[in-house]
């Protein structure tokens, strides 16, 4: 990369996060209803039309992944020992990638309990993640295409079982136990559940109420299984 087109880069991922920090700064304040894209562009100090140059719409401005993300979630895989369980390793990269930006989960997440509308976009907006995590998840498993759709389905889910049991009242920290939770129970096998009493740690899930709102259908989740781990 020459200098010149180093600081074409630097200056376009300025204009990125100016225009990102407006967005949430207008929403965290107004409401997302009550904010247009006018006045985000507005507020960062650029033209509508530069704004579009960067963002296909207001909700995107919220939840798009940072551009530097796909390099932090490589340095994550590549962090992991190669003799470490798949399993292990994923939790590990899935907790670390989706709690890295406290202020942007907390946001995000309020963002959703406020408008349900916010779901499927944020859903759009989270492929690039599912995409590395399928990719990751493939490599280490390269023969076995059904292992490697049933690995990345069980993570998904946990992510998102975990992220409708959760509050943002509760804080990140507890999120990220919800994860580990999840992660830890999936790892060592759903025959191992007790058949007694439920565990007291349930608790922080049943505060979102019945385990059918939690998990609710598939579709509603993550769309169709299929397109979670993607064509064999």
């Amino acid at each position: 990369m020459t200098q010149a087109s180093g600081l074409r880069a630097a200056k376009k991922l300025e204009t990125w996060r100016a225009l990102r920090a407006a967005a949430i700064e207008l929403v965290n304040a107004r409401g997302f209803a009550a904010v247009s894209v006018e006045e985000i562009a507005a507020a960062a100090r650029v033209s509508k039309s530069t704004l579009f140059n960067y963002f296909d719409s207001k909700e995107s401005l919220l939840l798009d992944p940072d551009p530097e993300d796909p390099a932090r979630w490589r340095a994550l895989a590549a962090a992991r020992p190669a003799d470490e369980p798949t399993w292990d390793g994923l939790r590990e990269i899935v907790t670390a990638a989706i709690c890295h930006d406290e202020s942007k989960l907390l946001m995000r997440k309020s963002l959703i309990d406020q408008c349900q509308v916010m779901l499927e976009p944020a859903m759009a907006a989270s492929e690039p993640f599912r995409g590395f995590i399928r990719e990751w998840v493939g490599g280490r498993i390269p023969a076995d295409p059904l292992l490697v759709a049933l690995v990345v389905n069980a993570a998904l889910a946990v992510v998102h079982t975990a992220y409708r049991g959760w509050h943002p009242e509760d804080g990140v920290p507890h999120f990220r136990t919800l994860l580990r939770r999840g992660f830890d129970t999936v790892g060592q096998g759903l025959l191992n559940l007790p058949a007694g009493s439920p565990d007291p740690a349930a608790a922080a899930l049943n505060r979102a109420g019945p385990v059918a709102n939690l998990a609710g259908p598939v579709s509603s989740l993550a769309g169709p299984v299929s397109s979670l781990a993607g064509p064999s």
